[in-house]
């Protein structure tokens, strides 16, 4: 990784420069048409649980029946396709299809409960949505509740009288013209190709749109990725990372192995040691689970095979990544820092500790203070990252578009905080706003705190994250009972129960809840989350 510049009259860092690999004009779409015609017979997935694989014959194959069965659906340039599924089979045909007619993908996580999916999809309105068979209940009860028309239709598995698939498959041989290249005509880089959900800076869920020029540059990584890299990622198509290795396969030719089983360390390790696997992207907690499992020598010998593993997603605790380095060395384990709305920003590589290395190609970076002065190095100030492309911003939310890129428009205020070292190495610190992550997941206190409220007995709750070396955080909370006989009566039980009532299994209170005499707070009454844990510990240690 070549060295960050910094320019001391600006007070810009610079990571390398590198060249534009494609036009402004090219798609995603059409990238990976050239690519799958170009690897025709290597075999470009392998889905794990069944051994299935497909060449890029068959990629290309599949996506342009499923691209015509999609016209014929009457989908138009600019129509929003749903996804909530897990990596499955004919999940990178249907991405490909939606990409080549100029449809953007909305991807939610598969277990999201129906609140949380019908809040994004109410924002998006996908004119269908593909899901699978054990989150098709789900869904449907999400359908009734929607504002607008959808149709569901089935990735996995068959209902009487529900689409599938297959049907989209048989039906997009009829009349379809082999030759076709079916490339929407008058789609540009700078539309968008996906709408990720994301946290932003308020703590809300968000659509953050990502070009097709933006992510083209971003996984077309020549110097990383060749014909010869084998590619893995346990995430569904929610997260980014897996939207990455699904794309820098499309467009390097490599070969990509998917999976729709949960993670454990011992079948992380099975699966890399079956496909021999070059290149993983991984989450902290994932890896550990790895540092702490009693089996990690005998797990980490059988990965040899695995050149790169790139962690990202949240901070990783200084003694894990320790740990990771005299496991799988140095060289091997890398730190990534990102953010969904504009893809990775600096990676260390068997740096020092804790911190977020160098900036990436073609990454420019600020930091200012509070007064919005311009900071050196060794000062602490928030990070922002300078607009390559065209953003497309939060989709259909203008107004918070504007509050999280300066007024000329070309940086982007990130939230979060950091200082850069005398070597150029970024050093991320903290994030400028109450959301927190949970096995990557980022936890909304408002939204638990909604639903805690609603329970008898409760005055006020604040919902905070306590550090884990395995998890990032554990979601816990602070509550206030009522000074009454419903106050006096409540239990942790009680708080805990109506949260898995009404939230899926990733927002739950695994830390504790806490019952306090007052919350701290600001002089105008708002919350301080961050006070509340360390408070707690420092009273618990001198009782």
């Amino acid at each position: 990784m070549a060295a960050t510049k910094y320019d001391s009259f600006e007070k810009i860092w610079s990571g390398p420069k590198d060249k534009e690999y494609y036009g402004p004009d090219m798609t995603l779409g059409e990238v990976a048409l050239i690519i799958l015609r170009l690897y025709s017979d290597k075999v470009m997935q392998v889905f794990d649980p069944t051994g299935e694989q497909l060449t890029g014959g068959q990629l290309l194959e599949q996506s342009r029946r499923l691209a015509h069965s999609f016209q014929r659906l009457k989908l138009q340039r600019g129509d929003v396709v749903g996804i909530s599924a897990r990596n499955t089979t004919y999940l990178t045909e249907v991405v490909i299809a939606a990409l080549l007619n100029g449809t953007p993908i909305n991807p939610l996580h598969p277990e999201f409960d129906s609140e949380t999916t019908a809040y994004m999809y109410e924002i998006t309105k996908p004119k269908v949505i593909f899901c699978d068979l054990d989150n098709y209940e789900t869904l449907k009860a999400v359908k009734s509740s929607l504002k607008f028309e959808t149709e569901l239709i089935l990735l996995t598995g068959t209902i009487p009288g529900v689409r599938n698939v297959q049907d989209l498959l048989a039906d997009g041989c009829t009349e379809c013209n082999e030759r076709a290249l079916f490339a929407c005509p008058n789609l540009s880089g700078d539309d968008t190709a996906f709408i990720i959900t994301s946290s932003g800076v308020t703590g809300l869920p968000k659509g953050v749109t990502r070009s097709h020029r933006s992510l083209l540059n971003s996984a077309k990584i020549p110097q990383l990725f060749t014909s010869e890299t084998v590619l893995f990622c346990f995430s569904p198509l929610y997260w980014v990372s897996c939207i990455f290795t699904m794309l820098a396969s499309l467009v390097n030719g490599c070969c990509r192995i998917i999976t729709n089983r949960p993670y454990s360390v011992e079948y992380f390790a099975e699966l890399v040691e079956r496909h021999q696997v070059s290149f993983v992207l991984t989450v902290p907690h994932h890896m550990a689970m790895l540092a702490k499992s009693p089996q990690r020598k005998e797990l980490a010998a059988r990965m040899q095979s695995v050149q790169s593993f790139v962690c990202s997603g949240s901070k990783v605790p200084t003694s894990i990544w320790r740990q990771l380095y005299e496991l799988l060395g140095a060289n091997r384990f890398a730190v990534l820092y990102g953010l969904s709305e504009i893809g990775g920003i600096s990676k260390n590589v068997g740096g020092p500790l804790g911190c977020e290395g160098k900036l990436l190609r073609n990454i420019q970076v600020r930091l200012v203070d509070g007064k919005g002065q311009h900071l050196g190095p060794n000062q602490t100030g928030e990070i922002l990252v300078r607009l390559n492309f065209r953003w497309g911003g939060y989709y259909h939310n203008p107004q918070d578009t504007q509050t999280i890129v300066t007024p000329d428009g070309k940086w982007l205020l990130t939230g979060d905080h950091g200082y850069f070292d005398d070597d150029g190495g970024l050093h991320f610190q903290t994030r400028d706003t109450d959301v927190f992550k949970y096995n990557h997941f980022p936890i909304y206190p408002k939204q638990i705190e909604d639903v805690i409220l609603h329970l008898a007995g409760v005055h006020e709750v604040a919902v905070f994250g306590i550090p884990d070396e395995v998890s990032s955080n554990l979601t816990a909370c602070a509550v206030v009972r009522e000074e009454n006989q419903l106050g006096e009566s409540l239990t942790e039980r009680d708080v805990k129960a109506i949260v898995e009532q009404h939230l899926s299994e990733a927002f739950h209170i695994r830390g504790g809840v806490f019952f306090v005499d007052a919350l701290p707070k600001t002089q105008n009454q708002k919350i301080q989350r961050r006070r509340i844990w360390p408070e707690l510990s420092e009273a618990t240690t001198h009782l």
